[in-house]
C-alpha cells in the first residue's frame, strides 16, 4: 500500500497534474431504500398528532456551518418545535436546511421573544446614557421597536411559532403607578405577539414565564403551551410536581403546561448543569412527565448533546424516549 501511494505521488509530481477535488458521497437510507425512508417520513408526520406528550428542544444556531453540528437536518427528528436562539442568523443555507426538515419531518421551527431581555437591555442603555452614552428612546417606544424588529427577525426566518417569555410579578401588593405600568407593559407586549400571529398563515404562540402573573385571561387562553419558567431552576422532581401542582391550583389545565429541563454541555463530568448527580436531570424529568398529565416537556442546550463519538444527541434522544416510549 506504501509504495502504491509512493508511485502514485512520484507520478503526480513528475506530471505537474493540478490536484481535482473529490465529492465524497455518503451512502445513508434514503439513498440506499428510498421506500423504506419515504414511509418512515409518512409516519413521523403522522406521529406529530396522535397525542403524544410534545417535545420542544432550544437549538443555539451560531449563523455558520462549521460542522455537522450546526445543522438542523441533523437534530433529532421526534423533536416536535426546534426553538432557535438566533433568527437573525439564519442565512438563506440555514433557511433551505429549515425547510427540509419542516417538509419531510413535519417539525415546527420557533424562536424566543422575551420581555426581560427588551427591558434589561434599555435599562442597560439608560446607564450608558446617564453616563454620556447616546440618547436612549422613552420605554414604550423602545419596546415597541424591540418587538418590531425580534418579530421580523421570525419572520424573515419563517417562524411557525414564537414564545412568548414574559416572566411578570404579583400585582396585588404595587403600588397604583407601577401596577398600571406594569398592565400597560403586558399589553404592548402580547398586542405586538398576537399582531404577528395573525399577520401570517398557520402561526401561533407559546407562553413561558409564570402564568399566574398574567392578568389578562385571554392571553393565556390563546396561547398553546404554558411553559413554567421556574421549572428550569428546580433541582429534584418533587420541585416540579410542587411547580406545576401550584399552577393548576390557579385553575390551568395540566394538559397545557410545560416544564423544562436543560441537557449537559460539553463536559458533563465536570460541568453540572444537566446532571442532578450522577442522573442526567432531561431523564429523570422525562420519567417523571410521563406519568403527568402534562401537554410538554422542553430541552435546552441542545446544541452540545450533539457531540458524542458513539451517537450524536445521545442524551436528547433517550429523553425522548423515555418520555414517548416508543411501541415495540
Amino acid at each position: 500500500m506504501m509504495a502504491f501511494v509512493a508511485a502514485v505521488g512520484l507520478g503526480a509530481c513528475s506530471d505537474w497534474t493540478e490536484p481535482e477535488s473529490v465529492k465524497v458521497v455518503y451512502d445513508g437510507v434514503s439513498d440506499s431504500d428510498p421506500d423504506t425512508y419515504n414511509k418512515y417520513l409518512e409516519n413521523l408526520r403522522a406521529y406529530r398528532n396522535n397525542g403524544h406528550k410534545k417535545v420542544y428542544a432550544w437549538f443555539a444556531n451560531t449563523g455558520s456551518f462549521n460542522s455537522q453540528a450546526d445543522h438542523v437536518s441533523a437534530v433529532p427528528d421526534s423533536i416536535d418545535v426546534l426553538v432557535l436562539h438566533n433568527p437573525q442568523h439564519v442565512s438563506g443555507e440555514a433557511l433551505d436546511d429549515l425547510n427540509k426538515k419542516r417538509s419531510q419531518t413535519g417539525m415546527l421551527m420557533a424562536c424566543t421573544v422575551d420581555f426581560d431581555a427588551i427591558k434589561a437591555s434599555w435599562n442597560l442603555k439608560k446607564e450608558l446614557e446617564q453616563a454620556g452614552g447616546a440618547v436612549v428612546p422613552e420605554w414604550n417606544k423602545f419596546l415597541n421597536d424591540s418587538l418590531s424588529v425580534a418579530l421580523k427577525h421570525a419572520s424573515d426566518a419563517q417562524m411557525d411559532r414564537v414564545i412568548a417569555a414574559f416572566i411578570g410579578q404579583d400585582v396585588s401588593h404595587l403600588p397604583q403607578p407601577e401596577k398600571e405600568q406594569y398592565l400597560a407593559d403586558q399589553e404592548t407586549f402580547f398586542k405586538g405577539i398576537r399582531n404577528w400571529v395573525g399577520s401570517g398563515s398557520g402561526r401561533g404562540y407559546d407562553y413561558m414565564g409564570v402564568p399566574t402573573n398574567i392578568t389578562d385571561d385571554e392571553i393565556l387562553s390563546n396561547a398553546g403551551i404554558l411553559f413554567l419558567y421556574e421549572t428550569l431552576t428546580a433541582t429534584s422532581t418533587p420541585d416540579y410536581n410542587y411547580i406545576v401542582t401550584r399552577a393548576c391550583a390557579k385553575g390551568i389545565d395540566e394538559k397545557r403546561v410545560a416544564v423544562m429541563a436543560p441537557l449537559p454541555g460539553f463536559d458533563a463530568a465536570n460541568n453540572p448543569v444537566g446532571k442532578w448527580g450522577d442522573q442526567y436531570t432531561s431523564w429523570a424529568v422525562a420519567r417523571w412527565a410521563r406519568s403527568t398529565e402534562i401537554g410538554a416537556v422542553g430541552f435546552t442546550n441542545l446544541y452540545n448533546d450533539y457531540y458524542n463519538p458513539t451517537f450524536i444527541y445521545p442524551v436528547c434522544r433517550q429523553a425522548i424516549q423515555l418520555l414517548n416510549p416508543a411501541v415495540k
